[in-house]
């Protein structure tokens, strides 16, 4: 995410850093969720803190929260759990408990993402203090280690709101590709995608579009279709199977939007399995202007970028490889519990096929997406 959405310093006159923010969503209760586990421990006997338990009840209780949200707020779970101690003992617990994290999912991309955010804000409050230790000359006070910590610890609930005040300013950015009269197609059940059709027909009453939705046998698509339809969006659904056929026929469809669970440096997405094929179908419509976007939040951008068009197993996704037939005779329901299921699998888009991605700092192009990393790192 970029400067203006990193965890904000509180300020004391003129704090260097103060700009910074990480999206961190509010937590509806008074307690962390170390803390509520501390008062079960008191009933239950003593528990070391286990940050993919927390990580994955986080996930549990709110289904608005994103794989890279979770993995932020499990990192500062992690600072309420640890005893106070030196900067450089704290970043080692972090990097600790940010590999543990990583190594549970069989799709760690979207873990990275946040972790990786939470960890540059961390190294980069140390690079601070260094440079306000050594420049002598500067009148702006900034925060110790010791005080970024606290801030984190006992502000948690005025960090929250950025992640979901996001996913607005998304809706604002993409409800512009949304016209009068044309129709968009989509496919995965996004709660952003869902979030920029909501927000089109309420802000725009007099524009009338229809929307096109893949079923994929999601529950979240056919949720998201319910919430569409009750809005008094007409919502036509079709099977996987028709995609190419419609989007061949149906030339009133001008947009394709799909979410994504991250970006890749280069602009490349990595989402759920079909979304590359559906971005090569969108292409290959003789004579189209159906444009294909990608709406995401830029806390998933991941800073890595692929060398070539790689297969996702390559950046680090455990699915199963059918580019050497190991799986032939194999039932699926004895792949191990750390292999993607089938219906959780991700394939990788590359950027030429993406006419933009719509983020909470407007639309861009995927050759874009490295600027807004700038900032911190």
């Amino acid at each position: 995410m970029a400067t203006a959405d990193l965890i904000a310093a509180p300020s004391t006159g003129a704090v260097a850093g103060a700009e910074e923010q990480l999206p961190v969503r509010t937590n509806t209760t008074n307690q962390s969720v170390a803390q509520q586990e501390q008062q079960q421990q008191q009933n239950d006997g003593p528990a070391p803190f286990d940050i993919v338990r927390t990580y994955r009840a986080m996930l549990a209780s709110d289904p608005d929260l994103t794989m890279p949200m979770a993995a932020i707020e499990s990192l500062i779970e992690v600072l309420h759990a640890t005893p106070s101690s030196t900067a450089m003992e704290t970043v080692e617990v972090v990097k600790k408990e940010k590999a543990k994290l990583i190594a549970s999912s069989p799709n760690p991309l979207p873990i990275l993402a946040g972790a990786d955010l939470f960890e540059q804000f961390l190294l980069r409050s140390l690079r601070g203090q260094t440079a306000a230790g050594t420049s002598g000359g500067s009148t702006d006070r900034v925060l110790s280690f010791e005080e970024t910590r606290e801030h984190l610890l006992h502000n948690q609930q005025l960090f929250a709101r950025r992640a979901k005040e996001a996913r607005d300013s998304i809706a604002v950015w993409g409800s512009k590709r949304v016209v009068d009269g044309r129709v968009v197609l989509t496919v995965g059940g996004s709660r952003v995608v869902n979030k920029i059709l909501l927000h089109a027909a309420a802000t725009n009453p007099g524009k009338y579009f229809k929307v096109i939705y893949v079923l994929d046998g999601s529950p979240r698509s056919a949720s998201s279709v319910a919430a569409l339809r009750e809005a008094g969006i007409e919502v036509e659904t079709i099977s996987p199977a028709k995609v190419a056929y419609v989007l061949s026929n149906q030339s009133q469809i001008n947009v394709v939007l799909v979410g994504t669970e991250v970006v890749m440096l280069n602009g490349g997405v990595i989402s759920r399995m079909g979304t590359c094929q559906l971005a090569y179908l969108t292409k290959q419509v003789p004579g189209s202007l159906k444009r294909f976007y990608v709406a995401a939040e830029t806390h998933k951008i991941v800073r890595k970028t692929p060398l070539a068009d790689p297969m996702v197993i390559q950046l680090g996704v455990n699915q199963k490889d059918i580019s050497k037939f190991a799986n032939l005779g194999i039932d699926s329901s004895s792949i191990n519990d750390d292999v993607l299921a089938e219906e959780n699998e991700v394939d990788y888009t590359k950027p030429e096929l993406i006419d933009g991605i719509i983020t909470e700092q407007g639309i861009k192009t995927p050759d874009q997406i490295w600027q807004l990393t700038e900032d911190y790192i």
